[in-house]
Protein backbone atom coordinates (compact mmCIF):
# COMPACT_ATOMS: atom_id res chain seq x y z
CA UNK A 1 0.00 0.00 0.00
CA UNK A 2 2.76 2.46 0.94
CA UNK A 3 4.49 1.92 -2.40
CA UNK A 4 1.41 3.24 -4.19
CA UNK A 5 1.37 6.59 -2.35
CA UNK A 6 2.66 9.44 -4.51
CA UNK A 7 5.07 10.72 -1.85
CA UNK A 8 6.87 7.38 -1.61
CA UNK A 9 6.78 6.95 -5.37
CA UNK A 10 8.44 10.36 -5.75
CA UNK A 11 11.07 9.57 -3.14
CA UNK A 12 11.99 6.36 -4.99
CA UNK A 13 12.74 8.38 -8.13
CA UNK A 14 16.56 8.62 -8.21
CA UNK A 15 17.06 12.30 -9.17
CA UNK A 16 14.52 13.32 -6.57
CA UNK A 17 16.36 11.37 -3.87
CA UNK A 18 19.38 13.60 -4.35
CA UNK A 19 17.25 16.73 -3.99
CA UNK A 20 15.54 15.37 -0.88
CA UNK A 21 18.82 14.35 0.74
CA UNK A 22 20.39 17.72 -0.02
CA UNK A 23 17.43 19.55 1.50
CA UNK A 24 17.26 17.32 4.56
CA UNK A 25 20.97 17.35 5.37
CA UNK A 26 21.53 21.03 4.65
CA UNK A 27 18.43 22.45 6.31
CA UNK A 28 19.18 21.22 9.85
CA UNK A 29 22.68 22.76 10.02
CA UNK A 30 21.36 25.97 8.46
CA UNK A 31 18.66 26.24 11.11
CA UNK A 32 21.10 25.50 13.91
CA UNK A 33 23.78 27.84 12.56
CA UNK A 34 21.23 30.64 12.42
CA UNK A 35 20.24 29.88 16.01
CA UNK A 36 23.78 29.60 17.36
CA UNK A 37 26.18 31.25 14.94
CA UNK A 38 29.09 31.28 17.40
CA UNK A 39 30.56 27.81 17.11
CA UNK A 40 29.95 24.18 16.31
CA UNK A 41 30.46 23.23 19.98
CA UNK A 42 27.67 25.55 21.06
CA UNK A 43 25.48 24.02 18.36
CA UNK A 44 26.03 20.53 19.79
CA UNK A 45 25.32 21.80 23.32
CA UNK A 46 22.14 23.42 22.04
CA UNK A 47 21.05 20.08 20.57
CA UNK A 48 21.72 18.34 23.89
CA UNK A 49 20.13 20.97 26.15
CA UNK A 50 16.95 21.36 24.11
CA UNK A 51 16.01 17.85 22.99
CA UNK A 52 12.41 18.80 22.11
CA UNK A 53 13.55 21.57 19.79
CA UNK A 54 16.19 19.28 18.29
CA UNK A 55 13.67 16.53 17.53
CA UNK A 56 11.29 19.08 16.04
CA UNK A 57 14.07 20.62 13.91
CA UNK A 58 15.05 17.17 12.63
CA UNK A 59 11.42 16.29 11.88
CA UNK A 60 10.92 19.60 10.09
CA UNK A 61 14.09 19.10 8.05
CA UNK A 62 13.03 15.62 6.95
CA UNK A 63 9.50 16.71 6.07
CA UNK A 64 10.69 19.83 4.25
CA UNK A 65 13.16 17.73 2.25
CA UNK A 66 10.36 15.32 1.35
CA UNK A 67 8.15 18.26 0.41
CA UNK A 68 10.80 19.76 -1.88
CA UNK A 69 11.38 16.38 -3.53
CA UNK A 70 7.64 15.92 -4.05
CA UNK A 71 7.35 19.46 -5.39
CA UNK A 72 10.14 18.91 -7.92
CA UNK A 73 8.66 15.54 -8.88
CA UNK A 74 5.07 16.73 -9.38
CA UNK A 75 6.13 19.90 -11.16
CA UNK A 76 7.23 17.79 -14.11
CA UNK A 77 4.41 15.27 -13.80
CA UNK A 78 0.83 16.23 -14.58
CA UNK A 79 -1.29 14.24 -12.13
CA UNK A 80 -3.89 16.94 -11.77
CA UNK A 81 -3.09 19.66 -14.27
CA UNK A 82 -5.35 22.14 -12.49
CA UNK A 83 -3.37 21.98 -9.23
CA UNK A 84 -0.70 24.55 -10.12
CA UNK A 85 -2.26 27.15 -7.82
CA UNK A 86 -2.38 24.75 -4.88
CA UNK A 87 1.23 23.79 -5.58
CA UNK A 88 2.35 27.39 -5.36
CA UNK A 89 0.31 27.97 -2.21
CA UNK A 90 1.78 24.85 -0.61
CA UNK A 91 5.30 26.03 -1.37
CA UNK A 92 4.60 29.54 -0.07
CA UNK A 93 2.99 28.10 3.07
CA UNK A 94 6.04 25.97 3.78
CA UNK A 95 8.44 28.88 3.34
CA UNK A 96 6.31 31.05 5.65
CA UNK A 97 6.21 28.20 8.15
CA UNK A 98 9.99 27.97 8.01
CA UNK A 99 10.58 31.69 8.50
CA UNK A 100 8.04 32.43 11.20
CA UNK A 101 7.80 29.09 12.94
CA UNK A 102 11.25 27.66 13.25
CA UNK A 103 13.20 30.64 14.52
CA UNK A 104 11.47 34.01 14.21
CA UNK A 105 14.08 35.83 16.28
CA UNK A 106 17.00 34.49 14.29
CA UNK A 107 16.17 36.01 10.95
CA UNK A 108 17.40 39.57 10.96
CA UNK A 109 14.73 40.68 8.51
CA UNK A 110 11.96 39.62 10.89
CA UNK A 111 13.93 41.08 13.80
CA UNK A 112 13.79 44.48 12.12
CA UNK A 113 10.05 44.26 11.50
CA UNK A 114 8.89 43.03 14.90
CA UNK A 115 9.32 44.67 18.31
CA UNK A 116 11.62 43.00 20.84
CA UNK A 117 8.78 41.85 23.12
CA UNK A 118 7.07 40.00 20.30
CA UNK A 119 10.34 38.38 19.21
CA UNK A 120 10.99 37.15 22.76
CA UNK A 121 7.43 35.82 22.95
CA UNK A 122 7.86 33.94 19.67
CA UNK A 123 11.23 32.56 20.76
CA UNK A 124 9.88 31.38 24.12
CA UNK A 125 7.07 29.48 22.42
CA UNK A 126 9.25 28.27 19.56
CA UNK A 127 8.33 24.56 19.97
CA UNK A 128 4.66 25.43 19.46
CA UNK A 129 5.45 27.42 16.34
CA UNK A 130 7.68 24.61 15.10
CA UNK A 131 4.79 22.15 15.47
CA UNK A 132 2.61 24.60 13.53
CA UNK A 133 5.31 24.76 10.83
CA UNK A 134 5.42 20.97 10.66
CA UNK A 135 1.64 20.99 10.28
CA UNK A 136 1.93 23.51 7.44
CA UNK A 137 4.42 21.24 5.66
CA UNK A 138 2.08 18.25 6.13
CA UNK A 139 -0.75 20.34 4.69
CA UNK A 140 1.47 21.38 1.79
CA UNK A 141 2.30 17.74 1.06
CA UNK A 142 -1.41 16.97 1.19
CA UNK A 143 -2.20 19.82 -1.24
CA UNK A 144 0.42 18.46 -3.65
CA UNK A 145 -1.34 15.12 -3.55
CA UNK A 146 1.47 13.39 -1.70
CA UNK A 147 -0.89 11.07 0.17
CA UNK A 148 -2.95 10.05 -2.87
CA UNK A 149 -2.71 6.43 -3.88
CA UNK A 150 -1.57 5.64 -7.38
CA UNK A 151 -1.62 2.66 -9.64
CA UNK A 152 0.64 1.93 -12.57
CA UNK A 153 -1.98 3.00 -15.12
CA UNK A 154 -2.43 6.47 -13.61
CA UNK A 155 1.34 7.01 -13.49
CA UNK A 156 1.72 6.06 -17.15
CA UNK A 157 -1.25 8.25 -18.14
CA UNK A 158 0.17 11.20 -16.22
CA UNK A 159 3.50 10.80 -18.01
CA UNK A 160 1.71 10.77 -21.37
CA UNK A 161 -0.27 13.87 -20.37
CA UNK A 162 2.91 15.59 -19.21
CA UNK A 163 4.62 14.77 -22.49
CA UNK A 164 1.64 16.09 -24.44
CA UNK A 165 1.59 19.33 -22.38
CA UNK A 166 5.34 19.79 -22.87
CA UNK A 167 5.07 19.31 -26.62
CA UNK A 168 2.11 21.70 -26.75
CA UNK A 169 4.11 24.37 -24.88
CA UNK A 170 7.02 23.94 -27.30
CA UNK A 171 4.70 24.39 -30.27
CA UNK A 172 3.28 27.62 -28.81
Amino acid sequence: MAAHILLFYAVKNKPVIAVAAACIFSLLPIIQLINTPLAFRIWLLDLQQKPLNSVLYIAFSILFGMFISLYSFTRNMCLDCKSEKSTRMGFVGSVIGLMFGICPACFSFIGILLPLGLILFLTYYSPIFTVISISIVFFSIYKLGGFKTLNAVSVLESRKTTTAHTEKRRDD
